[in-house]
Protein backbone atom coordinates (compact mmCIF):
# COMPACT_ATOMS: atom_id res chain seq x y z
CA UNK A 1 0.00 0.00 0.00
CA UNK A 2 1.32 3.41 -0.91
CA UNK A 3 1.91 5.70 2.02
CA UNK A 4 -0.50 8.61 2.11
CA UNK A 5 0.95 12.02 2.61
CA UNK A 6 -0.96 13.94 5.21
CA UNK A 7 -1.49 17.64 4.68
CA UNK A 8 -0.41 19.73 7.65
CA UNK A 9 -3.30 20.80 9.82
CA UNK A 10 -4.08 24.48 9.69
CA UNK A 11 -4.76 26.51 12.77
CA UNK A 12 -8.45 27.42 13.01
CA UNK A 13 -9.41 30.73 14.62
CA UNK A 14 -12.65 32.27 15.75
CA UNK A 15 -13.56 35.28 13.64
CA UNK A 16 -14.50 37.30 16.74
CA UNK A 17 -10.85 37.85 17.70
CA UNK A 18 -8.96 36.52 14.69
CA UNK A 19 -10.54 38.19 11.66
CA UNK A 20 -7.95 40.94 11.18
CA UNK A 21 -4.96 38.58 10.76
CA UNK A 22 -7.08 36.44 8.40
CA UNK A 23 -7.92 39.49 6.27
CA UNK A 24 -4.29 40.59 6.19
CA UNK A 25 -3.17 37.08 5.21
CA UNK A 26 -5.80 36.91 2.44
CA UNK A 27 -4.73 40.32 1.11
CA UNK A 28 -1.06 39.25 1.21
CA UNK A 29 -1.94 36.13 -0.83
CA UNK A 30 -3.62 38.39 -3.40
CA UNK A 31 -0.64 40.78 -3.40
CA UNK A 32 -2.71 43.72 -2.18
CA UNK A 33 -2.05 46.25 0.60
CA UNK A 34 -4.62 46.63 3.39
CA UNK A 35 -5.74 49.96 4.81
CA UNK A 36 -7.69 50.54 8.00
CA UNK A 37 -10.20 53.17 8.99
CA UNK A 38 -12.59 53.37 11.96
CA UNK A 39 -12.14 49.71 12.91
CA UNK A 40 -12.60 48.43 9.36
CA UNK A 41 -10.06 46.97 6.96
CA UNK A 42 -10.32 47.58 3.26
CA UNK A 43 -8.42 46.84 0.10
CA UNK A 44 -8.74 47.00 -3.65
CA UNK A 45 -8.16 43.86 -5.66
CA UNK A 46 -8.43 42.66 -9.24
CA UNK A 47 -10.99 39.95 -9.99
CA UNK A 48 -11.08 37.61 -12.98
CA UNK A 49 -7.43 37.77 -13.96
CA UNK A 50 -4.88 40.55 -14.37
CA UNK A 51 -7.09 42.55 -16.76
CA UNK A 52 -10.24 42.10 -14.67
CA UNK A 53 -12.00 44.90 -12.83
CA UNK A 54 -10.74 46.34 -9.55
CA UNK A 55 -13.17 45.87 -6.69
CA UNK A 56 -13.09 47.46 -3.26
CA UNK A 57 -13.51 45.10 -0.32
CA UNK A 58 -14.53 46.60 3.04
CA UNK A 59 -14.50 44.30 6.08
CA UNK A 60 -15.77 45.26 9.52
CA UNK A 61 -17.57 43.98 12.60
CA UNK A 62 -21.24 44.84 13.02
CA UNK A 63 -24.03 43.34 15.12
CA UNK A 64 -22.32 40.04 15.90
CA UNK A 65 -21.13 39.52 12.35
CA UNK A 66 -18.11 40.09 10.21
CA UNK A 67 -19.52 42.09 7.32
CA UNK A 68 -17.74 41.91 3.97
CA UNK A 69 -18.93 44.46 1.40
CA UNK A 70 -17.64 44.39 -2.18
CA UNK A 71 -18.24 47.14 -4.71
CA UNK A 72 -16.91 48.45 -7.99
CA UNK A 73 -17.46 52.01 -6.74
CA UNK A 74 -20.13 52.86 -9.31
CA UNK A 75 -22.79 55.18 -7.94
CA UNK A 76 -26.29 54.51 -9.27
CA UNK A 77 -27.80 57.68 -10.77
CA UNK A 78 -31.43 58.51 -10.01
CA UNK A 79 -32.60 57.55 -13.53
CA UNK A 80 -31.25 54.01 -12.99
CA UNK A 81 -32.19 53.60 -9.33
CA UNK A 82 -35.56 51.85 -9.79
CA UNK A 83 -34.39 49.33 -12.43
CA UNK A 84 -31.16 48.65 -10.54
CA UNK A 85 -33.18 48.10 -7.34
CA UNK A 86 -35.44 45.70 -9.26
CA UNK A 87 -32.38 43.82 -10.52
CA UNK A 88 -30.95 43.70 -6.98
CA UNK A 89 -34.25 42.36 -5.62
CA UNK A 90 -34.30 39.69 -8.33
CA UNK A 91 -30.71 38.73 -7.45
CA UNK A 92 -31.53 38.53 -3.73
CA UNK A 93 -34.56 36.31 -4.30
CA UNK A 94 -32.63 33.96 -6.60
CA UNK A 95 -29.08 33.85 -5.21
CA UNK A 96 -29.53 34.85 -1.53
CA UNK A 97 -25.81 35.31 -0.93
CA UNK A 98 -24.08 37.62 -1.37
CA UNK A 99 -26.85 40.11 -0.79
CA UNK A 100 -27.24 43.02 -3.20
CA UNK A 101 -27.42 46.27 -1.23
CA UNK A 102 -28.07 49.78 -2.55
CA UNK A 103 -26.87 52.58 -0.31
CA UNK A 104 -23.93 54.54 0.98
CA UNK A 105 -24.07 56.97 3.88
CA UNK A 106 -21.17 58.96 2.39
CA UNK A 107 -22.94 59.78 -0.86
CA UNK A 108 -26.24 61.16 -2.10
CA UNK A 109 -26.34 58.59 -4.93
CA UNK A 110 -26.61 54.95 -3.84
CA UNK A 111 -23.69 52.60 -4.22
CA UNK A 112 -24.38 49.02 -5.33
CA UNK A 113 -22.56 46.48 -3.14
CA UNK A 114 -22.43 42.73 -2.69
CA UNK A 115 -22.53 41.97 1.05
CA UNK A 116 -21.78 38.80 2.99
CA UNK A 117 -22.15 38.51 6.77
CA UNK A 118 -20.18 35.82 8.58
CA UNK A 119 -20.98 35.06 12.24
CA UNK A 120 -18.21 36.17 14.58
CA UNK A 121 -18.57 32.80 16.32
CA UNK A 122 -17.48 30.99 13.13
CA UNK A 123 -14.09 29.28 13.13
CA UNK A 124 -12.00 29.26 9.95
CA UNK A 125 -8.48 28.46 8.89
CA UNK A 126 -6.53 30.90 6.74
CA UNK A 127 -7.19 28.71 3.69
CA UNK A 128 -10.90 28.46 4.54
CA UNK A 129 -11.19 32.21 4.98
CA UNK A 130 -9.31 32.90 1.72
CA UNK A 131 -11.49 30.40 -0.14
CA UNK A 132 -14.65 32.04 1.27
CA UNK A 133 -13.56 35.53 0.23
CA UNK A 134 -12.30 34.41 -3.18
CA UNK A 135 -15.69 32.79 -3.87
CA UNK A 136 -17.38 35.97 -2.64
CA UNK A 137 -15.37 38.08 -5.11
CA UNK A 138 -16.47 35.87 -8.01
CA UNK A 139 -20.12 36.05 -6.94
CA UNK A 140 -19.86 39.80 -6.27
CA UNK A 141 -18.54 40.40 -9.77
CA UNK A 142 -21.52 38.49 -11.23
CA UNK A 143 -23.93 40.44 -8.98
CA UNK A 144 -22.47 43.83 -9.87
CA UNK A 145 -22.44 43.13 -13.60
CA UNK A 146 -25.94 41.70 -13.61
CA UNK A 147 -27.49 44.51 -11.59
CA UNK A 148 -25.69 47.27 -13.49
CA UNK A 149 -26.57 45.68 -16.84
CA UNK A 150 -30.23 45.21 -15.91
CA UNK A 151 -30.29 48.76 -14.62
CA UNK A 152 -29.65 49.79 -18.22
CA UNK A 153 -31.84 47.18 -19.92
CA UNK A 154 -34.90 47.96 -17.80
CA UNK A 155 -34.73 51.68 -18.60
CA UNK A 156 -36.30 53.24 -21.67
CA UNK A 157 -34.67 51.71 -24.75
CA UNK A 158 -33.88 55.20 -26.06
CA UNK A 159 -31.45 55.61 -23.17
CA UNK A 160 -29.46 52.52 -24.13
CA UNK A 161 -27.58 54.37 -26.86
CA UNK A 162 -26.01 56.64 -24.22
CA UNK A 163 -24.51 53.77 -22.20
CA UNK A 164 -20.78 54.11 -21.73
Amino acid sequence: MAAERAEPLQHVVELRDGWEPLVRDWARRRGEPVASEDGALYLETTVGGPTGPRLTVDISRAAGSLVVAVTDGTLVPSDRLAPTAAAATAWNSREVTPTAILGDERSEAPLLSAVLALPLAAHLSADGFASTLDALLDAALRLLRECHDLGFVLRNTDDLTTRE
